[in-house]
């Protein structure tokens, strides 16, 4: 009996529940159909919230087609880089009473953010963003999200329909970016060096990005600030909790490689991040792309 509701658990969360959502909310996903082939042919690049894009002067970037995720906003190139996409994904920023300052973070990006800047963001956002009047002046994208990407199953990458969760914004960038028609799409600040990084109560609360905030700068000694700042989830995180993520993610980019490779033949991803552990993409220099 336990095996029976182990099984029949997965197959909800992973097959019928996202069918179910699908039918509720089609009429919102069905908007996403507009940007099918969009940009058929185009390049773009998508940048990630890494140190090393500190070494990069992104202002170069500003007539390409550039999406941008999480934290990018306290970036001191965000404003001459203008993004042509945001990509927000983590529930932390639109869950109420999980965590007030990340709450904050998310409303602030409607003011940071310049409305000509398309946004994607989880469907789960949107009794948040109608509550709290937000991103009234941007051009709005809801991405549905359920259920795992499994080798087992065969899983979707149509943004009009629900996608399996991808475990972080830049894959959800590069199924917006192939579902839209780019061909040849760039990764930038991807170091993905997690495990370096030991997060928890008492450790560290933030990963090595190319920006200063109050979460990169908060003393990890003060409980207090800790448990302002921290992502809630991230407290109770111990190092192989942090290794079965990364494991999983990584597994989610091989196995969407995959399917990228075989239905779209002529889309080259690359990740021109140096020292990067993503190697699941070809590496490429940065300077070596004609801009």
């Amino acid at each position: 009996m336990r095996k029976f509701k182990k099984i029949y658990s997965y197959l909800y969360r992973n097959y019928f529940l996202p069918r179910f959502l699908f039918w509720k909310y089609k009429n919102i996903l069905g908007k996403n159909k507009e940007l099918r082939g969009k940009h058929k042919g185009k390049r773009c690049f998508l940048i990630g919230g890494g140190p090393s894009v500190k070494n990069i002067n992104l202002g170069i970037l500003k007539d390409e087609y550039t999406f941008v995720m999480g934290e990018f906003d306290n970036n001191p190139q965000f404003e001459a880089l203008n993004p042509k996409f945001y990509v927000i994904s983590d529930s932390v920023y639109f869950t109420e009473g999980e965590s007030d300052y990340w709450n904050k973070q998310f409303e602030k990006k409607d003011k940071t953010t310049k409305s000509s800047t398309n946004i994607f963001v989880s469907l789960d956002a949107r009794a948040y963003i109608d509550k709290y009047n937000l991103f009234t002046n941007h051009k709005v994208y809801y991405i549905g999200m359920r259920g795992i990407i499994n080798e087992s199953f065969s899983f979707n990458t149509n943004l009009d329909r629900y996608l399996p969760w991808p475990k972080n914004s830049m894959l959800l960038s590069m199924m917006i970016a192939i579902y839209m028609g780019f061909e040849e799409i760039y990764l930038l600040g991807c170091e993905h060096n997690f495990l370096c990084f030991n997060i928890g109560q008492g450790k560290a609360i933030s990963y090595d990005y190319g920006h200063k905030d109050s979460v990169t700068e908060a003393d990890i000694n003060n409980d207090e600030v800790v448990k302002k700042l921290a992502v809630p989830r991230d407290l109770t995180m111990t190092y192989e909790d942090n290794i079965a993520h990364v494991l999983q993610l990584f597994k989610n980019y091989r196995l969407f490689n995959s399917k990228v490779r075989r239905l779209y033949p002529n889309v080259k991803i690359y990740n021109a991040t140096p020292n990067s552990y993503l190697d699941v993409f070809p590496m490429i220099n940065f300077e070596d792309i004609k801009i």
